[in-house]
């Protein structure tokens, strides 16, 4: 599959979201936090780049700059190559943990720059991990305070340069993604366990999972699962995982919000009545695996077989 042209920005404002591959853990404990922020001031310093959002996720990074075109892939490229350099010595690895290629989406007007920064700050609240004003890894507390890596001039400005505007704008409730129009741009990203992890502590209020576990093993408390059936980006089989609950009795307490989906059953044929199959029974197998399983069991070509379903239907 030939890789896609990057666009360049006419304003030179990108939105920039840097990712771990598979979607893995790229900040274990807050040092790690810590230097992407240093190696983030000093590209900025090297290749001349404004930063007006930010927002560290366990397993990816949004930014939002302004920087020449020339110079934004090799500014993206020497923010990873130091950190991955960082990261390798510390944790004892070899190799690149973060995705090759970056995505990038263009910037061209005021509306879009005031969502996007607005999305970026939002994020750690739309995946449920912590309220926007608390999350300290994110450039929201800058705008609010005293600002150490981004530019914040731009952004005030458009909010009338008033703090109480900005927390307003930030904290609306919309459908941002409607707004921006991501699609597959980063919003299908499921939650790793280290983020539901997170969640799952600060929804129940305990300090750990062994805690949790030994919480849900007691009977009168699995009606409890349903305080977490609106954390969204997560699955069942992922959640059991996590909290030790089996994920039928999860689909249980969540089969308002976590309905079955609508599957055609199977009909089993008495193995004596093979031959007479009644017709039906032949309208739930159009499925290609079932048309081949029947059709071996009444001795009849799969395709004449799919022909019979049709004019029936």
């Amino acid at each position: 599959m030939t890789r896609q042209i990057r666009e360049f920005s006419n304003s030179n404002v990108y939105h920039i979201i840097i990712k771990g591959n598979n979607d893995s853990v790229i900040f274990y404990d807050d040092m790690d936090r810590n230097v992407f922020l240093d190696r983030i001031k000093l590209t900025k310093d090297e290749f001349k780049y404004k930063v007006y959002a930010y927002c560290l996720m366990s397993n990816h990074v949004h930014l939002v700059i302004e920087v020449p075109n020339e110079h934004l892939s090799k500014a993206i490229q020497s923010l990873t190559i130091r950190y991955v350099n960082y990261f390798n010595k510390k944790y004892d690895r070899k190799g690149p943990f973060v995705q090759n290629r970056f995505k990038s989406k263009n910037i061209e007007n005021q509306r879009y720059f005031l969502e996007v920064c607005r999305y970026v700050h939002r994020n750690p609240e739309k995946a449920g991990i912590e309220k926007t004003s608390q999350y300290k890894w994110s450039s929201y507390r800058e705008y609010i305070g005293k600002e150490k890596i981004i530019e914040k001039k731009t952004l005030m400005y458009y909010l009338n340069n008033n703090i109480e505007d900005f927390i307003k704008y930030t904290n609306k409730v919309e459908n941002i993604e409607e707004i921006m129009n991501y699609g597959d741009f980063e919003l299908s990203t499921k939650l790793n366990d280290d983020e539901l992890i997170d969640i799952v502590l600060k929804r129940l209020n305990f300090d750990s999972m062994d805690e949790v576990i030994n919480f849900f093993n007691r009977k009168e408390n699995i009606e409890k699962v349903k305080e977490l059936k609106d954390i969204k980006r997560i699955s069942k089989r992922q959640l059991s995982r996590i909290i030790g609950v089996n994920n039928k009795i999860i689909a249980k307490y969540w089969s308002e919000d976590w309905p079955k989906k609508n599957r055609s059953k199977w009909v089993k044929i008495p193995k004596k009545n093979r031959s007479q199959c009644a017709d039906w029974q032949l309208t739930v197998l159009l499925n290609r695996n079932r048309l081949r399983q029947i059709s071996r069991l009444i001795n009849i070509q799969s395709f004449l077989l799919r022909n019979k379903i049709t004019q029936k239907l």
